[in-house]
């Protein structure tokens, strides 16, 4: 899960980190009451969409008075950015930089810890400046648990010799950001700039926060954020407990496993074909996951057909294709649904679907049979 800026601004701000005053508004009016209520002369208006880029490509706007806030906020709303429809801005003060850092707190996989990472030459160029010098990125690793007290952080940060930054400061910065990281749940807190200001503070100018979805349950306020960005058909999806990701073609899928899966998706595309969607059933094969999963598939309108791909193992296929009957018996039209499904009582799964008119069931092993099956059915 993606959070938003301005939620995860609010979510950080109670660790003691340095936010800059501001707000979300959906509306140009809305904005220029906020940097009203706000104070000063000058504002930041920022497009809040789950990308990163923003200000290279134009979503970032300085402002010097409340009728250019207005105006920032007219060209953004309501227009595309970076694949994105923009339906809300961030409107904060804008903060006097002096110079700006790199800081973050990343989850990695490989090792089963937390990285702390920092880079003195942050900003829009991080990326270039740390794949032209390895020694601009400095990386912590932390133990999950561990306590991390400042004093060690400010230590390993001497090893910069930075002279123009304070380092306790920034020391303590980077400990509230790993505890903000491990509470969250996040896989990635990532703040840059972390903007040195001209009077030596510090202040998170932008920041991204990612959440382990499976973290969710411990997070109820992002728990309910996430619900809400999720569509009916990925709510539906989450409810019936399978992996759901809609596509742009007219091919619905159905497999057991996102490996399958993702052959499933490779041959359909060297067929000519285009999927729909992904969608795996996960370990369990019950007649109402696979009847949900099937209605949820062919609901779109553009979708021609449909693929089932289920390596069943001990799951019992019967159920599978009592699922399947049921779930045509609501869905319309006449559109061809090609099946593959291995595992217990495949059988009688085959013998029960052999029946029922416009399926078509493939008895081997190879995908490359169905896919080819349901290019020669919609072709």
């Amino acid at each position: 899960m993606i959070v938003s800026e301005d939620l995860a601004k609010r979510l950080l701000a109670p660790y003691g980190l340095p936010v800059p005053p501001g707000q979300a508004a959906d509306t140009p009016e809305a904005a220029a009451a906020i940097a009203q209520k706000l104070g000063g002369s000058a504002f930041v208006v920022k497009a809040l969409i789950p990308a990163g880029g923003r200000g290279k490509a134009g979503g970032v706007k300085v402002c010097a008075s409340i009728e250019a806030v207005t105006e920032a906020a007219q060209v953004l709303l309501g227009h595309d950015l970076l694949g994105y429809r923009v339906a809300r801005v961030l409107v904060e003060k804008a903060m006097p930089i002096a110079r700006e850092i790199y800081a973050g707190v990343v989850a990695n996989s490989a090792t089963d810890r937390f990285d702390l990472v920092v880079s003195f030459a942050g900003g829009m160029e991080i990326e270039h400046a740390a794949q032209s010098n390895s020694q601009a990125v400095w990386q912590l690793p932390v133990e999950p648990g561990d306590v991390l007290p400042v004093h060690r952080v400010r230590q390993w940060l001497r090893q910069a010799r930075v002279e123009d930054v304070n380092l306790g400061s920034l020391a303590s910065v980077l400990v509230a950001l790993y505890r903000a990281a491990a509470d969250l749940d996040a896989v990635l807190l990532e703040i840059n700039p972390l903007a040195v200001l001209t009077d030596g503070t510090l202040a998170l100018l932008d920041c991204k926060l990612e959440i382990d979805d499976n973290g969710l349950a411990r997070q109820p306020e992002l728990a309910d954020v996430y619900r809400q960005s999720l569509s009916s058909r990925e709510l539906r999806a989450r409810d019936l407990g399978v992996s759901y990701v809609p596509l742009e073609g007219d091919i619905g899928v159905i497999t057991s496993g996102a490996g399958l899966g993702m052959c499933t998706l490779d041959l359909l595309k060297q067929q000519g074909l285009a999927p729909a969607n992904f969608l795996d059933t996960g370990g369990g094969i019950s007649a109402t996951l696979v009847q949900g999963a099937l209605e949820l598939i062919m609901e779109p309108p553009q979708v021609r057909g449909a693929i089932i791909n289920l390596y069943g193992g001990i799951n019992r296929m019967l159920e599978a294709s009592k699922g399947i009957v049921a779930a045509l018996q609501t869905i319309p039209g006449k559109r061809p649904l090609v099946v593959k499904i291995l595992g217990n009582q495949q059988e009688e799964a085959w013998a029960m679907l052999e029946k029922v008119p416009n399926v078509h069931v493939i008895r081997v092993v190879q995908t490359e049979d169905a896919v080819a099956k349901i290019a020669e059915l919609v072709g």
